[in-house]
Formats: C-alpha cells, sequence, structure tokens
C-alpha cells in the first residue's frame, strides 16, 4: 500500500511533511519519505508500542495497555492497513482490530530510523 500526501509545502515543514507511506511486509516496517528527502524505516513493534491513544498510553492518571504490559499478544504488531488523516497524522490499523491511534507526522518523525542507502 502506498500513500501520498500532496500536502502543500511550507518554508521549514519538509521535515515533518511526508512525500509518501509504505509499507515492507516482509521487513515487518512502516516506510516513511519525507519532503526534505530524508527516508525512515519504523518497525511495526515500535509503532504500536507508541501508540498515542488513551486505551495504549493511558489517561486521567491511570496507566494504559502498554503501562500495564509491555509485551506484545500475537496480531497487535501486525499492520493491517494505513490512511492519512488530514495533513497532520496517519491512522494506523492493526490486525487485532485496534485503530484509534493517530501519530502526528512530527511523532512519526522521531520513531524511524534513517532507511540504510
Amino acid at each position: 500500500m502506498v500513500v501520498t500526501n500532496r500536502a502543500e509545502v511550507g518554508s521549514g515543514l519538509e521535515a515533518t511533511t511526508p512525500r509518501r507511506f509504505d509499507y515492507d511486509e516482509r521487513a515487518r516496517a512502516l516506510l516513511v519519505e519525507w519532503m526534505d528527502g530524508n527516508g525512515q524505516s519504523i518497525p511495526f513493534p515500535v509503532l504500536r508500542r507508541a501508540c498515542p491513544c488513551a486505551a495504549c498510553r493511558g489517561e486521567m492518571g491511570s496507566p494504559g495497555r502498554f503501562g500495564i504490559d509491555p509485551d506484545l499478544r500475537p496480531g497487535e504488531d501486525e499492520l493491517a492497513d494505513i490512511a492519512l488523516v488530514g495533513n497532520y497524522g496517519l491512522k494506523v490499523i492493526w490486525a487485532d482490530g485496534h485503530d484509534t491511534g493517530i501519530y502526528r507526522f512530527e511523532q512519526l518523525r522521531q520513531l524511524g530510523a534513517p532507511e540504510p542507502d
């Protein structure tokens, strides 16, 4: 699957504006190409543990899913689909049905390692 972001790029936004998303099932990683020309690979387990939703992160003083048990269960790190959310984030749908986390582009940029040349 390839998702392309056609948002206009303003000065200074290139580092946190994606050009395109894809995923590599074999490498089990989300691939992001940024407008500044850099590419990243974010392993599925890293992406899932970084889910920003209240169920995963916790809220109002209560720990979230990964605060209670950091281990991944079957299906929790198997990517089912991805979709753009406006011009600011990416919705990730996991094989276990979890789909409430919206990853802001800034968060994705911090998560990923540069793609090897």
